[in-house]
């Protein structure tokens, strides 16, 4: 290979050529503007972790920092260094696509992180040589951060916008102008927007909200598409794709792979993505593949020569292994195959692997190819900025990576704030309505008040009351920051705009509602109360009580922008909140105030607009006096010179008091501070405001440990933290994932075998739901089938086909919307336990994120498991499961919020095992129950759902892409496209039954070594034009159908047969467990929750010991001290309520109980955390 060719490397002369060859008549120079490439050599990283991770509590949490304290001050640490990635080397150059396997854990999350320049929070070994076509690390984070992406698994997206609306804002935020894309920059355009949305099937979806785990949107698998989508429609150089076929079956994976593998090909751009369960399709999309064995490199090169490769080292590939599975299996002992006769010679542990890839002849061709490679990139090295020449901004900070000019994205960030609040105007108008409410109820207490004397301390306190309330109505703000910081960070990270244009747009986008909300509160009371009737005096009022509001904005939002975290903005938030009632000079007038906090006063807003509305109410006016000095029947006849008005302020025989002498005799207040006030509020707020920008874009969220394990106090285990940081970054142990030894265990006891089996007919189903602008859309039509004990059925279809709908219609979920049709199950189950009775593991994995696995398994058997079960027996079933599960390990560690405690392997078992030691009697449903999990694992789950449906369970479940084995597992197939059935009925012995079927309807044979699965979801997927098959159509005219209906009728009639046993009220009732055992057990875990919770506890008795020991003056009494901490805790306990509607982690708990409380408990359930009404 000459030096010239290194600019374009040689890709396998397969089918795969992709036309690269169409640019060789270019000239070197032009080629290397045109073509970005990858260098590393020596990679290596590590991390820093502790031996132990462990949960801080209410009194751990203060030894722990008095630890650190005394750890820094001496110079010791527990820190110690973990290696993640070891001596790791390779090249790609524009156009190519790398592909890396590894189990999870290898490290693969730290590869893709480190090469698309995202090393925080990690440490790169001094000799390693990191090169994007010549320019190091540090200059491509500093100045094309969007150019080289990281994509996560998860998906995060405002909810209530549409998919067109996110993918519109992500283009026209990376919109690249003419002069940009003639220099060879990959640019984004409408066509390609166009393009994108095409190729990824997402035209049906561009209307509908994308959604949320909370609010309903598009499905899972749809709004996988939509963040693959929002990065491929703006520009990028090196793209790094973790795991993002997750979610999506085996047609729109490959659709996805050939979408990017288009794009790099057409943009000359790096592509690198780790998958898991990927096909034999996706594998031959890739020009190269790096192995991953526990953060070593076993291989690196063509994708043609991997498996050949590693057959030459004596490992066998078993039939119908796809190449991924095949190379994943060399990485896990218990299931790579070696040749007979090779057991001694053969490497098999990651040094030994990793020793004989340095000595290979393929490891020669890398080394020479990366040594010819920095020979032509050593010559002409200088580092230049992208070209950008309509981006010279004087507002930009050079060099930037940002396309827009900061006005161009404040208002795009502007227009998109607009659209959050048309998409969802609920929480906007309730709000105004509601604080109207609140008005006119303080106006009807204060009505009419007299213009006297004797309404003195009446207006005083209304005007304390309104300013106060005004400032403190934007008091959760700071909270509700949190809910969109995820967005904002990760859009910040693909430099689609700064995090202060985001936060200018907000604040703008929130002023016609704060014009709104000031004349819906203010108004009502104002009149009715009959405060100052002058248009000058009313718009000088509101006047004030908007700029107090916008500055109470202002004071939140930095509060909010300055803490790391939620929880650490709730303590400065509501000690802010008590001095502002404490010092506005109402509360304690100026001449009570201490001198040691008298200080506050001068910084205080809600003083200043207190004062100055005191003096726009009673300035220039002259009151009548209602009480006298003396008075009484001895002093009828006195003149007015022998008597005095008892009100402050007022004059030896005068009958009227002024109001300004009033005000300056008792607060200090004077009328020349009326607009000088209205100046300290404007630079009070100007300060905040930039303090607040400042903040937003200077202090970016706490980043993630990483999916860390962390455990109780009381744990001993005896592992120690490992190298091994895909999941968990330089973290503790994370263990793996073996094979369990089923036979061992028995899942279903004498009691429950051969006694509790329910079949579950379902026929001519359909739902429908309501949709504003088009009324009724139905998800499901016409959809029949049926599942019995002692078979698994598998439920599939392409990702928006309708299956997790379906299921939450069979499982009695769905809360909205109009279902038709049959369900029929055996009457002998027709009672109020049903519900109960049915296991139900979702997509989403939810659980209480300060509980450990063993006692959120707990919980779920104590109050969900029958109760002709013993404590002992539900405690014995759960260390069963765990065994099953492989949870053993795990059964003292914290689960922990996403990114932060378990990984996503390990809470999928974590939710399958939560629906098991619940023990469903009739049911269990699982959708998707092997997403995220490579094919080992996923092989593993669904053998022990086999093993569940032999003893007698009845099971249906979602799967997205299966192997050919895990396939064959299943009886029965329900095949759905769009709410409508393509297929019910038999698998049969090699798939054979539902591929005679679909080849009977003129489609090409399914060959001998494919995978079935993957065979049907091609054939039928809405995107195959090759088909022209209306499938639904087929299937509802075809003998098949006519057969299963006719089942289906015996079945029915059958079950009609059944007599209705009598209910056992104790067996049958609504609720498992007994509404005092509810009682205890919610209770206690909702103890255990505030008190791993720390910071809550701590802001809370902080508070609380500052009111109590606040020096008040001795004339403010005892009981108005503690009716100030009594308030001020209601509205701490107010923010608690918003912060679990919002992104804390502690909205599991809401979750966790929104999902399981129609099978665990009853009322006690409902009392213990208030339920969030469900929105479509």
């Amino acid at each position: 290979m000459t030096d010239s060719q290194i600019k374009r490397t040689t890709t396998p002369a397969t089918s795969r050529s992709h036309d690269l060859s169409d640019n060789n008549d270019q000239t070197q120079d032009e080629k290397a503007d045109h073509v970005d490439s990858l260098l590393f050599r020596n990679l290596s990283i590590h991390g820093s972790a502790t031996l132990k991770h462990y949960q801080t509590t209410f009194l751990s949490y203060p030894l722990s920092v008095l630890a650190r304290i005394v750890r820094h001050v001496f110079g010791s640490s527990q820190d110690h260094k973990v290696r993640i990635l070891q001596d790791f080397e390779g090249v790609i150059v524009g156009g190519e696509m790398l592909l890396v396997l590894g189990r999870p854990g290898s490290g693969c999350t730290t590869l893709l992180k480190t090469l698309s320049g995202d090393s925080r929070g990690l440490h790169l070994d001094p000799a390693s040589l990191l090169s994007y076509q010549g320019v190091p690390m540090a200059e491509i984070t500093k100045r094309s951060r969007g150019e080289y992406i990281y994509l996560p698994e998860s998906d995060i997206h405002f909810p209530h916008l549409t998919v067109a609306q996110t993918l519109t804002f992500a283009s026209q935020a990376r919109m690249a102008s003419t002069s940009a894309s003639s220099s060879g920059r990959p640019c984004a355009t409408t066509g390609n927007m166009e393009e994108t949305i095409t190729a990824l099937a997402l035209t049906h979806a561009l209307h509908t909200k994308v959604g949320s785990s909370v609010v309903k949107g598009i499905s899972g698998g749809e709004r996988k598409r939509t963040s693959i989508a929002e990065i491929l429609v703006g520009t990028s150089r090196i793209q790094c794709w973790d795991n993002s076929i997750r979610g999506l079956d085996s047609a729109n994976a490959l659709r996805f792979i050939e979408c990017i593998r288009s794009s790099a090909v057409k943009a000359h751009i790096v592509v690198i993505a780790t998958l898991y369960q990927a096909s034999e399709a996706i594998y031959n999309c890739f020009d190269k593949v790096i192995v991953l064995y526990e953060g070593r490199e076993i291989y690196f090169g063509s994708t043609n020569n991997a498996k050949a490769y590693f057959i030459d080292l004596g490992f066998i590939c078993p039939d119908r292994s796809t190449t991924a599975d095949f190379l994943c299996s060399i990485t896990n002992p218990s299931e790579h195959i070696i040749r007979q006769g090779g057991e001694d010679l053969v490497p098999r542990s990651p040094a030994e692997l990793a020793k004989t890839w340095l000595s290979s002849s393929e490891r020669v061709r890398l080394v020479a190819e990366i040594q010819r490679h920095e020979k032509v990139l050593a010559s002409d090295y200088t580092p230049q900025q992208s070209p950008r020449s309509h981006l010279e901004s004087t507002m930009q900070r050079p060099p930037t990576p940002y396309i827009l000019t900061f006005p161009k994205q404040i208002n795009l960030c502007l227009t998109r704030s607009f659209q959050r609040l048309a998409q969802e105007p609920t929480p906007v108008i309730s709000g105004i309505i509601g604080n109207t409410i609140i008005s006119i109820i303080l106006g009807s207490m204060f009505y009419n008040m007299p213009a006297n004397t004797s309404s003195f301390f009446g207006r005083g306190v209304l005007l304390f009351f309104t300013i106060l309330t005004n400032t403190l109505l934007a008091s959760f703000e700071g909270v509700q920051l949190w809910d969109h910081r995820p967005i904002v960070e990760k859009q910040y990270q693909l430099a689609f705009y700064y995090r202060s244009a985001e936060a200018i747009a907000s604040m703008l986008c929130d002023l016609p509602n704060k014009v709104l909300l000031t004349a819906g509160f203010n108004l009502p009371f104002y009149f009715m109360a009959n405060m100052r009737r002058t248009p000058a005096a009313f718009f000088t009022f509101y006047l004030f009580a908007f700029i107090s509001l916008l500055t109470g904005s202002m004071l939140y939002r930095t509060i909010g922008a300055m803490s790391r975290t939620l929880t650490a903005s709730i303590a400065p938030g509501s000690v802010f909140i008590l001095l502002l009632v404490i010092y506005t000079g109402f509360v304690l007038p100026i001449p009570s105030m201490h001198p040691w906090l008298r200080w506050f006063a001068y910084i205080n807003p809600v003083g200043y607009a207190f004062e100055s509305l005191m003096i726009n109410e009673f300035q220039g006016l002259k009151f009548p006096c209602v009480s006298f000095i003396p008075e009484g029947p001895s002093f009828v006849g006195i003149s007015p010179q022998q008597r005095m008005c008892s009100v402050t302020g007022a004059t030896a025989g005068s009958d009227v008091v002024d109001g300004s002498l009033y005000l300056a005799t008792t607060f200090h207040y004077h009328e020349k501070h009326l607009w000088r006030n209205l100046a300290v509020l404007f630079g009070i707020m100007a300060l905040l405001c930039i303090l607040y920008l400042v903040a937003t874009e200077c202090l970016a969220v706490q980043r993630s440990r990483g999916e860390v394990l962390t455990y109780k106090r009381t744990h001993r285990s005896k592992t120690a933290f490992s190298d091994d940081s895909e999941k968990q970054e330089h973290a503790t142990t994370m263990p793996r994932v073996t094979q369990p030894k089923l036979e061992n265990h028995s899942l279903r006891d004498p009691k429950s075998h051969g006694t509790v089996a329910a079949s579950f007919i379902w026929d001519n189903l359909s739902y429908e739901i309501n949709v504003s602008k088009s009324g009724r859309l139905r998800l499901l039509d016409d959809i029949e089938g049926w599942v019995k004990p002692g078979t698994l059925t598998a439920l599939m279809g392409e990702s928006g086909a309708g299956k997790t709908t379906l299921l939450n219609v069979l499982a009695m979920r769905a809360d909205v919307g109009v279902i038709s049709g049959e369900k029929l199950v055996d009457p002998r189950f027709q009672n109020e336990g049903f519900a109960r009775k049915i296991g139900y593991a979702q997509q989403q994995d939810i659980a209480l994120s300060t509980a450990t696995v063993k006692e959120a398994l707990v919980f779920s058997a104590r109050l969900r498991q029958s109760c002709q079960y013993t404590d002992a027996e539900k405690l014995a079933y759960v260390e069963e499961v765990m065994s099953m599960l492989d949870l053993g390990e795990l059964a003292n560690a914290v689960i922990g919020a996403p990114g932060d405690g378990l990984n996503i392997e390990q809470r999928k078992r974590l939710t399958i095992g939560i629906e098991l030691a619940a023990r469903p009697e009739l049911l269990l449903f699982l959708d998707e129950p092997t997403s995220g999990m490579d094919s080992n694992t996923a092989w593993t789950i669904c053998g022990l759902l086999r093993r569940l449906a032999d003893t007698g369970q009845t099971i249906l479940c979602t799967i997205h892409q299966p192997s050919g084995t895990v396939f064959e597992m299943f009886d029965r197939l329900l095949l759905i496209q769009r709410g409508r059935s393509l297929y019910f009925g038999d698998i049969g012995q090699n798939s054979r039954i539902v591929i005679d079927y679909f080849s009977q309807q003129g489609v090409a044979q399914c060959p001998p070594k494919a995978n079935p699965a993957e065979w049907l979801m091609t054939i039928t997927s809405l995107a195959n034009t090759s088909v022209k098959n209306d499938w639904p159509q087929l299937w509802a005219s075809s003998a098949e159908r006519r057969a299963i209906k006719a089942r289906l009728a015996e079945r029915k009639a059958e079950l009609r047969a059944v007599e209705k046993k009598d209910s056992n009220p104790t067996v049958d009732s609504k609720y498992a467990a007994p509404f005092l055992r509810q009682l205890y057990h919610v209770t206690k875990r909702n103890f255990e929750q505030d008190w791993r919770t720390p910071s809550y506890l701590h802001s809370k008795l902080f508070l609380a010991l500052g009111a109590v020991s606040n020096p008040f003056p001795k004339q403010v009494s005892l009981f108005y001290r503690f009716k100030i901490v009594i308030e001020h805790s209601q509205r701490l306990f107010l923010l608690r309520i918003l912060e679990q509607s919002t992104g804390d982690p502690k909205s599991d708990l809401f979750r966790f109980y929104s999902l399981h409380s129609s099978q665990q408990s009853g009322p006690a359930d409902h009392t213990a955390i208030p339920r969030k009404s469900k929105t479509l």
